[in-house]
């Protein structure tokens, strides 16, 4: 057996659906989340003090589910999507609806794959991070606070999931021995964990805060059962404002 065939048959047939590449149904099952889960990440900015006006970027745009209800609600040129995968955010452009939204809100769009948007002079009020620390390397986590925290605003917040290693009630098992995954490489399909008090360290590594908010995931988990992600919000150290789902 060659070692591609070995490693497409140990990753599974979703990995092997996705080879191609080809179809917008490609996409949909590449981020496997819907526009209803972007729904609800986009009340949990809401609940963190997201106006129209806000700066907003997204971490893993991908499929647009979130970046949707945020470029409705924030004014022309307010969101701003990274992804290094080009193809899945043109598959979402193939539907007209979604096509016109982007002509009309003037997004920015970066293809990277080092959660670094500094090179737009932009300071953002909220970051949005889904399912993206919950496939990272282990030193992944530290690239992502160091690079999304030096373009965040003094206020604002990061909203990310992850995998706790601690699991949760929801469904998270965590890791097998409660101990960070810390895998080499960034894993998709297959996912990682960290501990929560990695998690505060290499935020505090970073200048920031970390707080974890585990009424996201009973939010998230009560329309979509799969992802039972944990919920962190990250802040500056130097900003004591308590902004908690702060949504009365």
């Amino acid at each position: 057996m060659s070692k591609l065939s070995k490693f497409l048959r140990e990753a599974g047939p979703r990995f092997r659906r996705m080879i191609g590449r080809q179809t917008f149904e490609d996409a949909r099952v590449y981020v496997g989340t819907d526009s209803k889960s972007g729904e609800i990440q986009f009340e949990f900015l809401r609940r963190q003090g997201l106006t129209p006006s806000s700066n907003v970027l997204e971490v893993g745009c991908g499929f647009l589910n979130a970046g949707c209800h945020l470029m409705r609600f924030l004014e022309p040129g307010r969101f701003v999507g990274i992804d290094p995968n080009e193809w899945v955010r043109e598959k979402a452009m193939e539907v007209e609806e979604v096509r016109a939204l982007v002509e009309a809100t003037r997004p920015t769009f970066l293809s990277v794959d080092d959660f670094d948007a500094s090179s737009l002079g932009i300071e953002f009020d909220h970051v949005l991070s889904h399912s993206i620390l919950s496939h990272a390397a282990g030193w992944q986590l530290g690239q992502f606070l160091k690079n999304v925290g030096k373009v965040l605003a003094p206020e604002g917040r990061i909203v990310a999931s992850l995998r706790l290693a601690e699991g949760n009630p929801y469904g998270n098992r965590g890791s097998k021995d409660g101990e960070d995954t810390n895998h080499p490489e960034w894993r998709y399909p297959g996912g990682v964990c960290f501990k929560k008090s990695t998690v505060i360290a290499t935020a505090d590594e970073h200048g920031l805060v970390a707080d974890h908010v585990p009424l996201y995931t009973e939010m998230l988990t009560k329309v979509r059962p799969s992802e039972i992600h944990d919920w962190i919000v990250f802040s500056k150290k130097t900003s004591r404002t308590p902004l908690n789902d702060r949504t009365p």
